[in-house]
């Protein structure tokens, strides 16, 4: 893609914010915004809260992988684990667990153990069997509009859940405009996504 070969020129060793930010508006929030988030608001523009719910939380299951992959900068292949680069990954259950663990505000709310249940009975159910698993449900939204899951219920709140991904793009962009391993990562991901 000849906009990525030009974007990476001005960005590789560049410490200039204000281009970070461009290309993480061009690249990154421009993928994940036609590809995810505009489909979710033309699915909730007619929602009755019947059915929605389990193709939203598919989409943002299948958007939390990239995400990882992203801040890693790991490039997903199909192949043996004992052939893969330095930079690749042929498994999605560590970097879905590891995105649920480690990336703000999803760390606060899952143990280790709680997202290896939340990866097979939510995401595997979803993606595999179009049906959560273990007695998980899907509703809109918490009380509170900000609790994401209910580990007690087993309960997951896709509003919440859509609106915490929104706020950690929001934080791996402010992050990446000044983290020089963090922008490695996004070259690394980007020039393999535009080969």
């Amino acid at each position: 893609m000849k906009d990525w070969q030009k974007k990476r020129e001005s960005i590789i060793g560049s410490t200039d914010e204000l281009e970070w930010r461009k290309a993480f508006n061009d690249f990154f929030w421009g993928r994940v915004q036609s590809r995810y988030f505009e489909p979710i608001q033309s699915l909730r523009n007619d929602d009755s809260y019947h059915g929605y719910g389990f193709t939203i939380m598919t989409l943002l299951c299948s958007l939390i992988e990239f995400l990882e992959s992203c801040y890693e900068g790991k490039i997903y292949r199909q192949c043996n684990t004992n052939e893969l680069d330095l930079h690749e990954y042929n498994r999605s259950k560590q970097c879905f667990i590891d995105f649920l663990t480690k990336r703000e505000p999803f760390s606060e709310k899952f143990s280790e153990v709680e997202a290896i249940d939340f990866y097979s009975s939510v995401r595997c159910g979803l993606l595999h069997e179009a049906s959560t698993k273990n007695g998980w449900r899907i509703k809109g939204m918490s009380d509170s509009g900000v609790d994401i899951v209910c580990m007690e219920t087993k309960t997951v709140y896709r509003d919440d859940f859509e609106a915490a991904i929104k706020e950690y793009i929001k934080q791996y962009g402010d992050e990446l405009a000044s983290s020089r391993c963090l922008q490695e990562a996004f070259v690394r991901k980007f020039d393999a996504l535009c080969e």
